[in-house]
């Protein structure tokens, strides 16, 4: 059973980050980054089935909708979930990519330990530039993991939905594009998701609707076209039973004005 967080998967410069000791999660997936900092000992890490070992000063970023848990045990382990509009420039490059774990240069990484790697949540704009930091480093001492997504049952599935979100996406639609049959990728969805396929539909609908609201770009029946939602009626009934606010209330209170 894989658990789809969804409180890590809003946009509007979404961030949470907290040190954690002697806890673990299982295999979880949510639309937004996830960097990990060791400070000490070892944190396990499986990613899309991968093992994964970090020590101390090591790190890891997670790109959205990747499969993974994590084990810590023995160590000091930070944890940062934030979504991707701090970091703009790196997603329209390297949004889908995997990255190996890497190390930071000493310097940075003493940076970063005084003001990203911490239980309070740093100024907005020094936020993003502590991000875009990470970045950087990851891409200048990490090295690419070849990831054949096309080989894994949830990532084609949201693969899929994404391309397809505003149309009238089916089980049917997808199981063909898959070629499986019906009733066994029904099967195998409810297994792998642990919800029906119309409840998950809408999650990845109203994960796409928050992040169209808080860009200001397009109006409310615009967002519910290119959402897959049909009609402003349905958009408001499933968008409320979501986040309790209707689609209007949130695009006023989310817009990020800076």
């Amino acid at each position: 059973m894989i658990l789809h967080q969804v409180s890590n998967s809003y946009g509007n410069y979404n961030y949470n980050a907290y040190i954690y000791q002697n806890t673990s999660w299982s295999s979880h997936f949510h639309g937004n980054f996830e960097l990990i900092y060791v400070f000490n000992g070892k944190t396990t890490i499986s990613v899309n089935g991968e093992i994964n070992e970090l020590n101390k000063g090591e790190l890891l970023i997670l790109p959205p909708y990747t499969v993974h848990s994590i084990n810590i045990s023995d160590s000091k382990t930070w944890i940062g979930v934030f979504s991707e509009d701090f970091i703009i420039s790196f997603i329209k490059k390297h949004k889908y990519f995997q990255y190996s774990k890497f190390k930071c240069a000493p310097d940075i990484e003493e940076i970063l330990k005084k003001h990203l790697f911490i239980q309070s949540k740093p100024d907005h704009f020094l936020l993003i530039s502590y991000l875009y930091m990470v970045c950087n480093e990851c891409v200048n001492n990490a090295t690419l993991v070849n990831v054949d997504i096309n080989k894994n049952f949830i990532y084609k599935v949201i693969n899929y939905i994404a391309d397809n979100i505003d149309q009238d996406v089916t089980l049917k639609n997808i199981s063909d594009s898959m070629n499986y049959e019906y009733h066994y990728f029904s099967s195998l969805f409810n297994f792998y998701f642990s919800m029906n396929f119309k409840t998950f539909l809408n999650q990845l609908r109203f994960e796409k609707a928050c992040a169209l609201l808080c860009s200001n770009e397009k109006n409310i029946t615009a967002i519910a076209q290119a959402c897959g939602f049909g009609s402003i009626r349905n958009f408001n009934r499933v968008f409320k039973k979501l986040s309790g606010v209707t689609p209007k209330e949130y695009k006023i209170n989310h817009t990020y004005s800076n």
